[in-house]
């Protein structure tokens, strides 16, 4: 029963694909801890699945709370079209069929901050989060990868 109403309050659901239900897990957790509701953006889920095509392991320096300056130059160079200042954290955890879509979103970590340009003020701040799993990768395992961003958009020239 306790089980049940964690997952009612976390917002988990039964839904189609094991992905679809830790992606809800977490962007509900992320809610709960920090109080801002994340947008959904097309576009930066575009980017993370180019971003996660990219990702490897061992991107994970430093006790895996930094990134390899190589990880965070393919970020930079995956966003720089389309985000102008502000931040963008990479949240990772490695899938484990087993665990239940909670444990594996409360499971998921985060890296130091990319910080794309000083974030600037009295224009919208796009607050999103992005969720993707990986192919299988060099260590023989998949990953969930998300982007967390609080940054400002590039807005088209015309």
């Amino acid at each position: 029963a306790s089980v049940m109403a964690l997952a009612l309050l976390t917002g988990c659901s039964d839904s189609s694909s094991k992905a679809k239900q830790v992606e809800e897990c977490f962007r509900s957790l992320m809610k709960t801890r920090q109080n801002v509701d994340y947008q959904k953006d097309e576009t930066l889920d575009k980017k993370l699945e180019a971003i996660a095509q990219q990702f490897q392991p061992d991107w994970l320096a430093g006790g895996g709370d930094r990134l390899t300056e190589d990880a965070r130059n393919i970020i930079i160079n995956e966003l720089g079209d389309y985000l102008e200042t502000g931040r963008v954290w990479l949240w990772y955890g490695e899938v484990k069929p087993g665990q239940s879509a909670l444990a594996q979103a409360e499971s998921m970590k985060y890296s130091q901050g990319i910080e794309i340009y000083p974030l600037a003020s009295g224009i919208p701040i796009l607050k999103a989060i992005a969720f993707t799993m990986t192919d299988k990768k060099s260590d023989g395992h998949r990953y969930y990868l998300a982007l967390e961003t609080n940054a400002t958009v590039k807005t088209p020239q015309t």
